[in-house]
Order: structure tokens, then sequence, then C-alpha cells
């Protein structure tokens, strides 16, 4: 009988050890992120010896050790981490593009929009100073340096961007590859169907969040305790299998952009959030954007500039001229695809003027541009070289690159008026501008070599000043462009500048609201997971009495163990 007395306090000194352990672990844990707070239940062991006529029990067993985890709250708080992290990452992104854009301050591009249109203001009062036309290109060269350090900046965010993306992946493959190699080693500690293996679940716990920053995932929990993972309807891990992930670059528009796919088949991955969506939609929907907004703002500002400066001459006329703007085909019509300008033009007239330098007399003809798709004898590059060539004065040919090559006879001088066509323009036949986007613009070399070549007149008086003042009032609202969605120069940039704005506050908004959800996701999970200090230390209180009480009763059996042999001898 003492011997099953002796089992009882023997299996309460072990169950009390556990239960010091269990919550031992737990305040070593106390400061772990990642930890799930345990517990075990201690109950009574049935059968035993029957005493006086009484059965008291077997004694007393720690079981059921178990993690405090609620499966609904971490899929909530991944969902919250992925969506935190795709709005801060476009929140930041934006930031950093209203910082490169540096509004409001006199290097950005609205100011020095308004500075150039505003020099050519001041030329049109005296259009005869060299002083002014040196000013004017000085603020050209000013609004051209901030385009492209604009789209450079931005361009600089899509190749870091890229570089998040692959060192993103890069990571979460790797988490994918240890959360199967994690599968497989909780499903061996745990086949005898009792042990619950807490350290192996609460990192593949802590993966699963880390992972669920990168992207969207769903975990499905198999009765083996190891777990599939998906991403979108795609499996990413199942088992001990991991798919990984890579990136491929793929070029678009001229930007290299970084695409996610499955490493086993080379599938894309579609993520809706994550930093990795975030990356993926900051790129794409902003920063391209932005890109392709400077590029129409600088396109539509080459063209308009360009098509006035066309139409007149400066204090000094042409001797030659080579037009900027190659076609591909010199006898496809000047607006078809074939011909590939850059620029529209249509059905219309255009005036050469050539000039005496003996005698100062200006003989004026008009060149059709006949692109009314009727006849079949629309205007090509090498018809409209022709008729320019029957111009007394003048010589014109197509160079070998399919460029226009206009030059006057000795002592003659050239210069146009009155394109209805935009033939000028869209070939680059003295332009103010050449290039086609923010990346390429610049000031045409004529101009950059002698700043007397800044049209002014259309008439060639030297103090008419009638082209610069229709330059200036490219600054009027009411002076819209077809190229820059029927809105004026300054109006499509202010829409930009605004549009940017609204997208930056919006993601700041979106954020914040996302780390208020997350922040209280957070605090649901560690009511529930967290270790609280002061309940273990009553835990550790109330298991020490039970342990010393336990170890008193087996003292008592010891003593009357001793004196019933005592009595025996």
């Amino acid at each position: 009988m003492l011997g099953a007395s002796f089992q009882i306090g023997r299996s309460a000194l072990a169950a009390y050890q556990a239960a010091l352990a269990v919550s031992g672990q737990n305040i070593a844990n106390l400061a772990n992120p990642d930890y799930a707070r345990q517990t075990g239940r201690l109950s009574a062991l049935t059968g035993g010896p029957v005493l006086g006529g009484v059965a008291p029990g077997g004694g007393v067993r720690l079981g059921d050790l178990r993690r405090h985890v609620d499966e609904a709250v971490e899929a909530r708080l991944r969902l919250a981490n992925g969506q935190l992290n795709a709005n801060l990452l476009i929140s930041g992104a934006l930031g950093q593009t209203e910082a490169i854009y540096n509004e409001l301050t006199d290097q950005d591009v609205s100011t020095q929009l308004s500075d150039l249109l505003a020099g050519f203001s001041q030329l049109q009062a005296a259009p005869n100073e060299v002083s002014q036309r040196n000013l004017l290109v000085a603020s050209a060269d000013g609004l051209i340096s901030s385009f492209r350090r604009q789209r450079s900046g931005v361009q600089q965010q899509v190749m870091d961007l890229n570089r998040q993306a692959k060192a993103a992946v890069d990571r979460a493959s790797r988490i994918t590859e240890e959360i199967a190699r994690l599968n497989v080693d909780i499903v061996a500690a745990e086949s005898d169907g009792v042990t619950v293996s807490g350290a192996l679940r609460d990192r593949r716990d802590a993966l699963l969040r880390e992972l669920s920053g990168y992207m969207d995932v769903r975990v499905r929990e198999q009765e083996n305790g190891s777990i599939n993972v998906y991403v979108g309807s795609e499996p990413l891990v199942q088992f001990n299998r991991s798919r990984g992930l890579v990136v491929e670059t793929q070029l678009q528009d001229g930007l290299e952009l970084a695409r996610i796919r499955f490493a086993d088949d080379r599938g894309l991955v579609n993520v809706s959030q994550g930093s990795l969506a975030g990356i993926l939609r900051a790129r794409d929907r902003y920063m391209v954007e932005q890109i392709q907004r400077l590029d129409q703002l600088a396109h539509g500002l080459i063209y308009e500039v360009n098509r006035i400066h066309s139409c007149g001459v400066g204090l000094v006329g042409y001797d030659s001229l080579q037009s900027r703007y190659a076609v591909q085909d010199a006898f496809a019509p000047l607006d078809s695809a074939a011909a590939g300008l850059p620029f529209p033009l249509q059905n219309g007239t255009l005036l050469v003027k050539v000039r005496d330098g003996n005698s100062g007399q200006v003989i004026t003809r008009q060149i059709e541009i006949d692109l009314d798709g009727l006849g079949g004898n629309d205007t090509t590059l090498a018809t409209l070289a022709a008729d320019l060539d029957a111009v007394p004065g003048i010589r014109a040919r197509v160079l070998a690159d399919n460029r226009l090559q206009i030059d006057a006879d000795g002592g003659r001088e050239f210069w146009f008026a009155e394109d209805s066509s935009g033939a000028l323009a869209a070939l680059g036949v003295a332009s103010f501008f050449t290039g086609t986007n923010a990346a390429d613009i610049d000031i045409d070399p004529n101009i950059r070599a002698d700043v007397r070549r800044i049209a002014t007149s259309a008439s060639g008086n030297l103090l008419d000043g009638g082209i610069a003042g229709l330059l200036a009032g490219l600054a009027s609202p009411e002076r819209t462009s077809a190229l820059l969605n029927n809105q004026s120069i300054q109006n499509f940039h202010a829409s930009s500048m605004e549009r940017l704005a609204v997208q930056a506050a919006a993601a700041r908004g979106d954020a914040e609201s996302a780390d208020a959800i997350h922040q209280a996701l957070l605090a649901q999970r560690e009511s529930i997971s967290g270790v609280n200090l002061d309940e273990e230390a009553v835990n550790l209180a109330q298991y020490e009495r039970a342990y010393q009480g336990a170890a008193r009763y087996i003292s008592v059996l010891d003593n009357l163990t001793m004196e019933l042999l005592a009595l025996v001898r």
C-alpha cells in the first residue's frame, strides 16, 4: 500500500515539475514576438490502491500541452500585414517622386515653363536684342535639365523597385523552402499523436507572417500537422515541396521591368498584397505613368513650340537646313504609319520665303501638303523635296538616311511661314526644340550655333516680334493641344502634379489605415498568444507550493515506512 502512496507522490512531483517547466518556458520567451504561449492541463490519474475501503486515485499528470493560437486571427493578421506592406511601399515611392519633382521651388518644371514662355514674351518686346535671345536659351536649358533630371529620377526609381523585387523574391523563395523543411520536421516530431512541437510551429508561423509581408498567402493545415501554402489559386508549398520563386526581366516601352514567376514552370505569379504587390503597383501604375506623362508633356511642348517657331525667321535666315526627324519610307505619305514621323500633320499648305542678300528682294512660294488620302498623290518626303527644289533660289533633296536637306543658292537665305499642315514641325525643320520626349528634348543645334536664328518674325522685319508673341501665347489656358489631352501646356503639367499629389495623399491615408488595422490585430494576437508575466508569476507560486506539498507528502510516507520497519525488527 505504501508503494502505491509513493507513486501518488512521485506523480505529483513530476507533474508540478513539468508545470514549472512550462511556465519557465513561457517566461523565457516573454520578449520573443514569434512565441505562442503554452499551457498544460492537470488531470487526476485513475486506479491506485484501495486504502481503508477508499480508492483516492493514482496521482496526477500534466497533459494536453497546447499552444494558444487562434488561426482565424493569424489569417487576418497575415492579410493585414500584406496590406500594410503594400501601402507603405506605394506611399514611400510616391513620396520620393514628389521629392524628385521638387515642386513649389524655383527649380521645378512649373516655374521653368513659366520662365520660358515669359522669355518669349520679353523677346517679342525686343526682337533685335541678342542678349534677350541668350536669356531665352538659358531658360530653355533650365527646363530641359529639369525634364531630364525628373525623368532620370523616376526611371531610377523603377530600377530601384526592380532591385527590391529581386531581393524580396529571393527571400520569399528561401522562406518557402524552410517552410517545406519544417513541415517534414513537424510531422516527424508529432507522429505519436501526443507531442506538440511548439518551437517548430512557432518558427513556421513566424515564417508565414514574414511571407505574408511579401505576398498574399492562404494556408491550409493538413491532418498530419503539415501545411499547404497558396498564392492566389496557385500552390506555392505542398508538404515537403516548394515551387520556388524567380524574377525575370522584360523590356516594355524602353523600361526593364522585373516579373515574378514560379521557379518550376516559369508561370506568372499574381500577387495582390504584400510588398511585392506594392512594388509592382508602384512601378507599373504610378512610376511608369509619371514617365509617360513627363514624356507626353515634353512631346507636346516640342511640337507646339516648333509648329509656331518653324513659321518665322530671326535676325538672320537659313542658308542650309536638315530635318531633325527621318522618315522610314521616303515614298510613303507623310501622315502614314509607314513614314513613321513622331508628330502629327494634316492636309494644308506652307509658304517658302527666299531673300536675295544683295537686293533684299523676297520671293514667296506656296507648297501644297496634300494629305487628303484621295487620288493616290499624297505628299511624301520625296515629293516635298521635289516641290521645294522647284522654288527659285533653294535646292532640296532627300538624304540617304531619309531626312530632308535644303540649301540656299549663294547670296540667298530662306525661311518658312504659315504652315497649316504642321509638316515642318513633324519633320523638325526650322525648329526650336529637337527630340520627342523628356529624355532627349534639346535646343536645335542651329540655334545653339547662332541665337540670332530664334524665330521672332513672320515677315523678316527685324523689329517684328509677332512669332515670339505667338510663342508667348502658349501660356494661355485657351491654347490647348491635342497632344496634351486638349489642355494647355501649363494646365497639363498642373493636372499631372495635382494627380500625383492626390495619389500620394491617398497612399499615405491607406498606409495609416492599414497600420491601425495591423496594430489592432497584433494586440489581439498578443492577448491570445502573448505571455503575461503577472499570470505566470501566479502560476509559478501555485506550482511551487504544490511541489513543496508533494515533497512533504513523500517525506511523511518515508517516516511511516521507517516506523513500520522498526516495528518489524
